[in-house]
């Protein structure tokens, strides 16, 4: 019972932050629905590339909350803040500009229309070169989740990505 209760503990939260984050998506598609089918194109092309780029930044997310959480539970504390700081890395700037950098040659992969590619551009050229915030902030919560907390890092999450994200597209 005391183990089921601790795995809702953390569950629940991060299961709601998911629930919460899906709501965010759907307006943002809402909205780029509103520009039209070749701004879609590009968008959707983009969004593609950037879920390569947030993988890796997920991978540091997951190794940062499983080293932690053994690392809490074998009472070695002193290597929990070393392991956040190699995992809050750069992977996620470079891997960003590296997309932006290439991004005409990968958007190319969808769509020849210049004008995807454009659209496409101009999303990564946004998203891709602050991308590395995105996983600053994946990758406290993970540490946070390691030691046991759980709503905090679901409050971190809401409004450090859902609530930025409804306030960027009503603005």
């Amino acid at each position: 019972k005391r183990k089921t209760l601790l795995i809702m503990k953390i569950g629940l939260p991060a299961g709601m932050q998911g629930a919460i984050f899906s709501i965010s998506n759907v307006l943002i598609q809402s909205s780029v629905n509103s520009f039209g089918s070749i701004a879609m194109a590009g968008n959707t092309a983009s969004a593609n590339i950037e879920g390569f780029v947030y993988t890796a930044m997920n991978a540091l997310y997951q190794t940062n909350l499983s080293f932690t959480s053994q690392n809490i539970g074998a009472r070695m504390y002193t290597r929990v803040n070393r392991i956040l700081f190699i995992c809050l890395g750069t992977v996620g700037m470079a891997l960003g500009f590296l997309a932006v950098i290439g991004g005409t040659d990968l958007l190319k992969i969808y769509s020849s229309d210049p004008e995807v590619i454009s659209y496409g551009m101009l999303r990564m050229s946004i998203i891709c070169t602050t991308y590395f915030i995105c996983g600053w902030m994946d990758t406290l919560v993970g540490s946070l989740r390691g030691m046991g907390y759980s709503v905090l890092p679901m409050v971190v999450s809401l409004t450090g990505a859902c609530g930025l994200r409804v306030i960027w597209i009503f603005t």
